[in-house]
């Protein structure tokens, strides 16, 4: 949103946002990219990822093959339809076909795990069983083969940035390894907490979360509504609460029984920024 703000009038609506990684953390950018009313696609090499994130409501639909995943982005896009979208693959390879196919989407990012190049990141060319069978067998091998292919990954991230797309490191040192693999000017691409969240923490904005910890998920609504009655005018947080009451479960227990070890649980909502 932040984004939106900066370059396209305050709305994603009718905007393609591509990225990659849906793992611990990158497993939230379809449902944030659709929050914000962006049509995203997002690429992971792992398939059981990707179900996971489809089947807990975070993806939309998943696509088979690049040349649908790119005519559901137009056919969104040109609705200015909120959706996001998932594509089983490998970002190294996906980037730059897109490159080379004249697309340019108007944000681009990556989440994959870029900081690990042994059990993070999983190089073009080789299978998810071959990467694992390395991990112990040739460790030296697979640090080599993550590195020369984020270097590709980022060089297209660096071509979408020459022709227009806002560009950005989401924190997973994408950067700093492309840099290391030869990339001379892979820093021309920001990270987000210079580019984006430091004008907020200027602001003294910044992100927070609430919990529960009775478990009860009607003290979530309370805690909501207290914060709706008393800054009824910040439409940045009272968008985000709109949005999380509509699109984010809550997390953690509910009390098993009085007494048990889970009556004292927390229940929260993530994801929880509230920018």
């Amino acid at each position: 949103m932040r984004i939106a703000e900066k370059r396209f009038g305050g709305t994603l609506a009718g905007r393609f946002v591509l990225t990659a990684g849906l793992g611990g953390m990158g497993g939230a950018q379809p449902l944030a990219g659709r929050m914000a009313g962006a049509a995203i696609l997002v690429i992971d090499i792992d398939p059981e990822r990707v179900e996971k994130r489809r089947a807990i409501g975070f993806l939309d639909q998943v696509a088979p093959d690049l040349d649908a995943a790119l005519a559901m982005i137009d056919t969104a896009t040109a609705e200015n339809r909120a959706v996001s979208i998932g594509l089983v693959g490998n970002a190294a390879d996906i980037y730059p076909q897109i490159v080379r196919r004249g697309i340019t989407p108007d944000i681009v990012s990556d989440q994959t795990s870029a900081h690990d190049l042994v059990y993070g990141y999983v190089p073009k060319g080789m299978s998810l069983a071959e990467v694992r069978r390395l991990r112990s067998e040739g460790q030296g091998q697979l640090m080599a083969a993550s590195r020369a292919s984020i270097v590709d990954h980022v060089k297209a991230m660096l071509a979408f940035q020459d022709k227009g797309a806002e560009v950005f490191d989401n924190g997973n040192l994408i950067r700093t390894q492309a840099k290391s693999g030869g990339v001379e000017n892979a820093f021309d691409i920001p990270i987000f907490t210079e580019a984006y969240l430091r004008p907020l923490f200027c602001q003294a904005i910044g992100p927070f979360r609430w919990m529960a910890l009775s478990g009860e998920e009607s003290d979530i609504a309370r805690i909501d509504d207290l914060v709706l009655s008393l800054f009824p005018d910040n439409h940045i947080v009272t968008n985000w609460i709109r949005l999380a009451r509509e699109t984010c479960p809550l997390r953690g227990f509910r009390p098993a029984s009085p007494g048990s070890a889970m009556a004292s649980a927390p229940n929260w909502r993530l994801p929880s920024m509230h920018w």
